[in-house]
């Protein structure tokens, strides 16, 4: 990074924009400021961050509006085309510090943002997020299609049929199929070949081709994410078990009906172990996180009346102290996602959860009864001892929680696919151990954890990184160039200048 100590270069576009914007925040100083800040992210059209403040001798705050978010719009757009000139930057952090006898401090950087949940900034480092699960590819136990075309075409024409239009020919049928790389179960076709769409199926207006090719980009894969977003991403199991694959989205899943709400019916010809290939299952916004399944086909649709859309099970405990009930559990055993707060938990009465596969406590707890549940993801207390997740074969992202004691992360070292870590929020023992995690890519931590592991990162092959805790944009500036190639490459992305105004 150009160092923040260093003169403004005489004559450099960026440093002398950095010094007006200095400028424009001295001028305008309230009576009675002693220390002045100017953080914004700028965009090409707009701005957004804390703007200006000013601050008297004893730290309390002053205000001048003629340096509102809104004042200083048109200095600040002119701020980022001086920056941004010659550059394929659309965006850029700028924080400049100012006291009242002239002396300033401005640093700009380049492709920094701030997130739009509390204040951390993500780096990614390399392209593509974390795989959605580990399962396998899956083995059919009965291939065969349930579906019957003559039965579907008799309860199609029953329910809907002095509405229906003209029917697709079997080349255009073909066509689509072509376009979808799939052919289409029998029982679909017939529909097809019978009205290319209309009627309803589970409440829902049916598809013609056009729209079943057309939409098929969004159904056939992963739904889209930042790494905030998807580091702990758990997909859960449809019920019955099962039956469809536990992704976002699947080449295998033909879109044939929507909700006009970014939900979709589609039919499922890459089905789960227990699943049968045509089965009808719902995938979209509202089942990113676990597909849900409908019938073993469309003909099963049209047979049966408009259903209740499944929701997936999430119990949610909320108490503010003493021992959290689980006395629910006994009734729900299925259960996927847990999440208890605010007191202590008896994780014995865990231990028959089968299926249990994101956990988040806040209190301090014995996970010895996890060792056997097929957990990715765990939010916990740091100071619970973690001695009991070495070796845990499912275990995929991890945030700790502040303890009592710093945690001590030595037993993940033989956790073979955990490939996420928070830790901004806890105390940790010792950060070297980091370096050691087998199948790490990506880390959240504060300002004081990165600049302690500074001296290790070249030892962690990291695929993305957040900067939380609370940071300055100062300090996320400095963080950001730890992840620079190489100094020249810093002083490209960054610039700076010093002095007096």
């Amino acid at each position: 990074m150009i160092a923040s100590g260093e003169d403004a270069t005489p004559g450099d576009a960026a440093s002398d924009a950095l010094r007006d914007a200095a400028r424009l925040v001295f001028e305008h100083g309230p009576a009675g400021w002693r220390t002045a800040a100017l953080s914004v992210d700028l965009v090409a059209r707009g701005h957004g961050g804390e703007g200006v403040r000013y601050f008297a001798e004893d730290g309390s705050g002053l205000y001048n509006p003629e340096v509102s978010h809104a004042a200083i719009g048109a200095p600040m757009l002119q701020l980022f085309g001086r920056l941004a000139s010659g550059t394929s930057f659309r965006q850029v952090v700028v924080h400049v510090t100012v006291d009242a006898d002239g002396e300033f401090d401005a640093v700009a950087r380049f492709g920094l943002r701030e997130s739009s949940v509390g204040r951390s900034y993500t780096v990614q480092l390399r392209a593509g997020l974390p795989p959605e699960t580990l399962d396998p590819e899956p083995v059919v136990l009965d291939p065969a299609y349930a579906g019957d075309p003559d039965r579907a075409v008799a309860l199609l024409l029953e329910q809907d049929g002095g509405d229906l239009p003209p029917g697709a020919s079997e080349d255009e049928i073909a066509a689509a199929e072509a376009k979808l790389g799939h052919r289409l179960p029998p029982d679909l076709r017939a529909l097809f070949a019978l009205a290319d769409g209309g009627g309803t199926l589970d409440g829902w207006n049916r598809y013609p081709l056009a729209e079943v090719t057309g939409m098929y980009e969004i159904t056939s894969a992963p739904a889209e994410g930042t790494w905030p977003g998807v580091w702990d991403r758990v997909v859960l199991d449809a019920d019955p078990a099962g039956t469809v694959r536990r992704a976002s989205g699947h080449p295998g899943w033909i879109p044939i009906a929507d909700d006009a709400g970014g939900n979709f019916l589609a039919v499922d010809l890459a089905p789960a172990r227990h699943g049968r290939p045509g089965q009808v299952i719902n995938v979209g916004v509202d089942w990113s996180t676990r597909p849900g399944y409908v019938a073993d086909s469309v003909t099963a649709v049209l047979a049966g009346p408009p259903r209740q859309a499944f929701r997936r099970p999430n119990l949610r405990l909320e108490q503010r102290g003493g021992e959290i009930d689980l006395e629910p559990l006994q009734q729900l055993p299925d259960v996927q996602e847990l999440r208890l707060y605010y007191g202590t938990v008896n994780t014995a009465e865990l231990a028959g959860l089968h299926r249990l596969r994101y956990l988040a406590m806040t209190a301090p707890a014995d996970l010895e009864p996890l060792r056997a549940l097929p957990l990715e993801h765990l939010t916990v207390n740091a100071a619970s001892d973690l001695a009991p997740l070495a070796g845990h074969p499912t275990l995929r992202s991890l945030a700790l929680l502040d303890g009592a004691a710093p945690g001590d992360l030595t037993p993940l070292r033989t956790v073979a696919n955990l490939h996420g870590l928070s830790l901004a929020r806890a105390g940790v023992a010792d950060l070297a151990v980091l370096a050691d995690l087998p199948s790490l890519t990506y880390l959240d931590l504060t300002f004081e954890q990165w600049q302690q592991l500074r001296p290790l990162l070249d030892r962690i092959d990291l695929h993305a990184a957040t900067l939380s805790g609370n940071p300055t944009p100062r300090q996320a500036i400095a963080w950001r160039a730890l992840f620079d190639a190489d100094a020249a490459e810093t002083a490209r992305r960054t610039r700076s200048a010093r002095g007096r105004l």
